[in-house]
């Protein structure tokens, strides 16, 4: 299976062509505390949720998305080799970013290495079959997709736990969102046409939790 192409800085548009209403950033962020890495962080959306004994630090690879991100302390740095010292964190989050690695057990490995003894993990991605109303034939699979995610958490962290969605979440209201989400998740744009609105689309995915023992 391939790694999911890293296009953010050479075609920013399509990431910032839609931004969720929801994300799991919401659910994560309160349950921080102590210092928290977030890694691929974006432009920072976990720092709005995070609870008020929490302290950030973000590392990004992406200098478009460093750019755009208003929060600080932030580097620039790869996953695959991060630049912090052996249990520095009371926890490290990967979210959306791990379909990007051609070996996300490796990556895991590593925000092991920097996280203290009793610290918490947090990971999650989609499903292949998420979006079904957009995407009937299933999404391409990738090296880190819902279905194998928790195994390959497992195989570092073997307390890891899921929390799956199914569900319909929010709305695409016009066609022009609709089509933005096509851009956003590399789906054809005329598929855009042929839906009734509003939108309801089926979000399938996992949210995976571990503990450093």
């Amino acid at each position: 299976m391939p790694a999911l192409e890293v296009d953010y800085d050479s075609d920013p548009g399509r990431r910032q062509a839609w931004v969720a209403p929801r994300d799991v950033h919401e659910i994560v962020g309160p349950e921080l505390c102590g210092l928290v890495l977030d890694v691929g962080c974006g432009e920072g959306r976990l720092v709005r949720a995070l609870a008020a004994d929490a302290e950030w630090v973000g590392v990004d690879s992406s200098l478009h998305q460093i750019a755009e991100c208003p929060y600080r302390p932030l580097v620039r740095g790869d996953m695959r080799a991060l630049p912090f010292a052996d249990n520095s964190f009371a926890a490290v989050v990967q979210l959306w970013c791990l379909y990007h690695c051609d070996e996300p057990s490796a990556v895991i490995a590593e925000a092991r290495r920097v996280l203290q003894e009793g610290g918490r993990y947090y990971a999650c991605t989609a499903a292949r079959t998420s979006d079904p109303e957009l995407v009937p034939e299933s999404y391409p699979p990738t090296t880190f997709d819902a279905e194998d995610a928790v195994t390959i958490v497992a195989a570092t962290f073997p307390d890891a736990a899921a929390e799956v969605w199914d569900d319909r979440f929010f709305p695409l209201e016009t066609k022009d969102a609709v089509r933005a989400y096509c851009r956003h998740n590399r789906i054809p744009l005329e598929r855009a046409d042929a839906v009734a609105l509003p939108l309801w689309l089926t979000k399938r995915g996992v949210l995976v939790r571990a503990t450093k023992v």
